[in-house]
């Protein structure tokens, strides 16, 4: 794909999402900080990139043992919304024993990513989810949506009820710290998280903590 289409998606997607120049700078900052830490990025920095396979080893055995508990048996398809450089999309797929699909803004993490026959990779254009409607049984999503807010936070939502079928399962996980905004990241509650959902009937799940900081696991199902 040429250098100059990525970079207008890139451009559409921060214009839509942040406006004006103040949160023009806040995705801007994400690819910044993307190339600069690479798969590190996607990690509280406090972390050293030494740690990087045992911080995401530690989460998957907190989080992907509640998700296990909430599957079906007849899940084909998972959307990893913000998928970064696929920390879990592998794993996401082998669990339901069916396709992943992974979605970013950022190219420079998706080409991180681990490949594997179950799993593809979409860049997002603007903040649209390039799938279907009604064609994905679970939505996981780790840690991106504190990066989100006002319009694109509204406009996320709409997507994920599109895409999510009937009944489908949204597995969410979210820092809930009861703490000051820091400048590229917004700490929500759950009663937050349970409104933004009003056709997802969210329930919190568990609570494990990273530097202090409380991390929520939340799960429900569209009704």
């Amino acid at each position: 794909m040429p250098g100059y289409y990525i970079k207008n998606i890139l451009k559409k997607f921060v214009s839509l999402t942040f406006g004006d120049n103040k949160k023009f700078s806040r995705v801007v900052s994400w690819e910044k900080r993307a190339r600069q830490y690479g798969k590190k990025s996607v990690l509280d920095i406090r972390h050293s990139a030494d740690e990087f396979d045992s911080v995401t080893k530690a989460q998957k055995d907190r989080m992907l043992p509640f998700l296990k508990k909430q599957l079906i048996g007849n899940e084909k398809a998972i959307l990893d919304f913000g998928c970064g450089p696929g920390r879990f999309t592998v794993d996401l797929a082998s669990l339901i024993k069916g396709k992943a699909i992974g979605v970013d803004p950022i190219k420079h993490l998706l080409d991180l990513a681990p490949r594997n026959q179950d799993v593809e990779y979409r860049l997002m254009s603007e903040t649209a989810i390039p799938l279907e409607a009604d064609s994905i049984d679970i939505v996981w999503i780790c840690l991106v949506l504190g990066c989100i807010e006002k319009t694109a936070l509204k406009m996320t939502i709409d997507e994920i009820r599109r895409v999510l079928k009937s009944d489908g399962l949204l597995f969410l996980i979210e820092n809930t710290s009861e703490k000051k905004d820091a400048k590229h990241w917004r700490f929500r509650q759950f009663g937050e998280y349970k409104e933004m959902f009003p056709f997802i009937s969210l329930v919190h799940l568990h609570d494990y903590f990273d530097f202090g900081e409380r991390i929520s696991i939340m799960a429900g199902r569209k009704v």
